[in-house]
């Protein structure tokens, strides 16, 4: 959604100041549509301004309610009590100091493992259904589909808009995404994922405690460990190449052996991109680097004509 201009902010605060406090009043829905932007957005504008209103509309027996049953009951069920959004009940919780940052996952995933009773369930479908009744969607496109005509005309406005990136536009959003990586480790995109287009055998092997490799490779390595009474640990650690601007961020070796403080990489195939990220982490990490050992296709089939007849689940 694009950035938010002075006017249609204008066109907000004006809209909220004319609401005078009247909780009947849903001006959400004409703003939404007037600024071609959705119910929630105009919501979270408004909360973020500060233009709300919403403490006027909770009485002294509502507040008393929040504060006896909010740790009995999820937000959604208080929604259907006190006739108010689930968002809004969360912000007030939050504004009394009943809920905070660290609690605010655990309580959404209760949430998930209640066991609705059927009328429970009937009553919350009852006001859903009342719901989108009274409320239309805000532009208007609720139950219908892109022609072939629109499609095209949105796939051409894609196209036309990474036309307008030039070279140094691209390189900032590749490194704005690496960072937003980075911070959410998530660098290591396939870590829990098998690869579709991997040939190896990639999954969890219950003989391992559950670890996910991504190639029977990996995991005989790890059964060749254990055979060995070696202690090791899969993936423990990304080392994050700096000033990296395309290609390779990051490289995360196979296998750490903590009494050996040693790494060890299980590489049958080396590709170009393969070579390339040992280059970068023996530039960027040389004294890690030299603790490295790869363990290639000679190695690996040393390794299995030597012990593979003795080990319990060789793939």
């Amino acid at each position: 959604m694009n950035k938010w201009t002075e006017e249609e902010i204008k066109i907000l605060k004006d809209a909220y100041s004319k609401r005078n406090g009247n909780k009947n009043e849903n001006i959400t829905i004409d703003l939404a549509k007037q600024l071609n932007r959705t119910v929630g957005a105009i919501r979270n504008k408004a909360y973020e301004l500060k233009i709300t209103s919403r403490g006027k509309y909770y009485t002294d027996e509502e507040i008393l309610f929040l504060k006896q049953n909010y740790n009995n009951m999820s937000y959604k069920d208080m929604e259907i009590i006190l006739k108010k959004d689930a968002k809004n009940i969360f912000r007030k919780c939050k504004e009394l100091g009943l809920v905070n940052k660290n609690n605010c996952k655990t309580k959404l995933k209760e949430r998930k493992k209640v066991n609705y009773t059927d009328e429970k369930r009937k009553k919350i479908s009852e006001t859903t259904k009342n719901y989108w009744k009274n409320h239309e969607h805000p532009k208007g496109f609720k139950g219908h589909k892109h022609s072939s005509e629109e499609r095209k005309k949105m796939s051409e406005s894609i196209k036309k808009s990474w036309q307008n990136y030039d070279k140094e536009k691209l390189q900032q959003r590749t490194l704005k995404q690496r960072a937003t990586r980075i911070k959410n480790n998530t660098l290591n995109p396939i870590k829990d994922k098998s690869n579709s287009y991997s040939r190896t055998k990639g999954g969890k092997r219950k003989d391992l405690n559950d670890t996910y490799f991504r190639s029977s490779w990996e995991a005989n390595i790890a059964r060749y460990y254990n055979y060995l009474g070696i202690e090791w640990e899969f993936e423990p650690k990304t080392f994050v190449f700096e000033n990296i601007k395309r290609g390779s961020v990051s490289y995360t070796p196979d296998f750490y052996l903590p009494k050996e403080d040693k790494w060890v990489e299980v590489k049958g195939w080396m590709d170009s991109k393969s070579k390339t990220k040992l280059k970068r982490f023996e530039k960027q990490y040389p004294e890690e680097y030299k603790k490295l050992q790869l363990i290639t296709q000679k190695e690996y089939e040393e390794i299995k004509r030597k012990v593979s007849m003795f080990i319990k689940g060789w793939e």
